[in-house]
């Protein structure tokens, strides 16, 4: 793997408390104005892994192909492999890469080198009925693998050794009866793991639910179900119905979903083209994070906007305190700041399948992230049918 040094001089923190450390006000840090997003943001020198030098201010991404490019289901290596509208990923502490290929209907395991195979093919084989359009991948502290089948609206969970169950829901085409035992979704989709609470968001319902898989207690952690206002920011918790608190936030069409700091989720409410921020400990809110409603036309100029966000992924290494968000509308990939500043990392607004740095390089709807602790972004790049990586480097 590249090791990567990043060197920052944005405040006079202490060396003690490196950049992207957890906090809960500026003493965490050492310095004035430097815990934004609960991580400290200003250091004096921070080690991702070690080995090049990086000036923040000529910081760049640039984009490559992992793997994949035509449509299809073929095992192999780089462009040889085949995907059909790749979307969620996870990335496992050994750097192997979990990808949901969404319309073959299964889980596919990249490595370092782009060796593309399938992952549990007895169970979830490509082209098969083991899963129906899954929408989300987290995996949990112990190695388990967990799964949004989200056409048949549940949970699914696999073990390291390949044994797979159902988590949560009744693995249905009937999404209704929330109260029902055991209980139900309307196609979950984006998952996050946060001990001991696995996250889910239902895109159908405008929920966030919360699964806790020692026990399989579910129950709503904000969002108000079918029919509700568009947006609102609100209050949250830990509730065992349907529906959430009665002041509570409401969503519309949230997909992905991640774990930033401590007590803290992202959350990408893909048609309200907004990020949404709950904070569930102290207290449980929720509140909008930059844009809070979308672009009526095509033609409108979005360059400053998200434009139905898919997924998101916590940033690290040099984007630690900002989320990191696939601006799938704009065909972009986008860091988005504590305090809804957009900056885009790599894409145009232009659909395309083009590597280069920054601006040049093209995506088309990418729909999946996760970072790397070194600082390097997947994305599933799904019209593409690719796996796309941003790595940073210096000019």
């Amino acid at each position: 793997m590249v090791k990567w040094l990043l060197l920052l001089a944005l405040g006079a923190c202490t060396l003690s408390n490196p950049f992207g450390v957890e906090c809960v006000s500026d003493v965490n840090c050492g310095c004035a104005n430097c815990c934004i997003g609960y991580r400290c943001i200003a250091v004096g020198s921070q080690a991702l892994d070690a080995g090049l030098a990086m000036d923040a201010g000529t910081l760049v991404w640039e984009v490559s192909t992992l793997a994949g490019g035509t449509r299809g289901t073929n095992d192999g290596t780089g462009d040889e492999a085949r995907f059909d509208a790749p979307t969620a990923l996870a990335l496992d502490e050994t750097g192997v890469l979990f990808v949901l290929d969404s319309n073959n209907h299964c889980i596919r395991r990249v490595d370092a080198q782009g060796v593309v195979t399938t992952a549990f093919p007895t169970v979830f084989p490509c082209g098969g009925t083991g899963l129906d359009a899954p929408g989300g991948l987290a995996l949990g502290s112990d190695g388990t693998l967990y799964v949004s089948d989200t056409g048949r609206n549940c949970v699914r969970a696999i073990t390291a050794s390949g044994t797979a169950s159902v988590l949560a829901g009744s693995c249905s085409r009937d999404s209704s009866g929330c109260f029902a035992s055991p209980p139900r979704f309307a196609q979950p989709a984006g998952l996050a793991w946060s001990p001991p609470f696995l996250f889910v968001t239902e895109t159908a319902a405008n929920r966030v639910r919360w699964i806790r898989p020692e026990t399989g207690a579910v129950g709503t952690l904000a969002g108000q179900g079918f029919g509700t206002t568009v947006l609102a920011d609100g209050v949250c918790s830990f509730n065992a119905s349907c529906t959430g608190s009665a002041a509570g936030a409401t969503f519309n069409g949230p997909a992905g979903v991640a774990v930033g700091a401590p007590g803290v989720l992202f959350v990408a409410d893909v048609y309200n083209c907004a990020l949404r921020r709950l904070t569930w400990e102290p207290g449980c809110t929720v509140q909008t994070v930059g844009r809070s409603s979308c672009p009526m036309f095509t033609s409108e100029d979005t360059s400053s906007l998200l434009r139905n966000p898919f997924a998101v992924t916590a940033g690290l290494g040099p984007l630690a305190g900002s989320a990191v968000v696939a601006d799938t509308g704009n065909h972009r990939i986008a860091a988005v700041s504590a305090t809804g500043l957009i900056s885009v990392l790599a894409g145009s607004r232009q659909r395309g399948a083009v590597d280069g740095v920054g601006a040049e390089a093209q995506f088309s709807a990418p729909a999946g992230l996760v970072m790397s602790a070194s600082g390097r972004i997947f994305v599933a790049d799904t019209s593409n049918n690719r796996i796309r990586v941003l790595t940073p480097v210096t000019r």
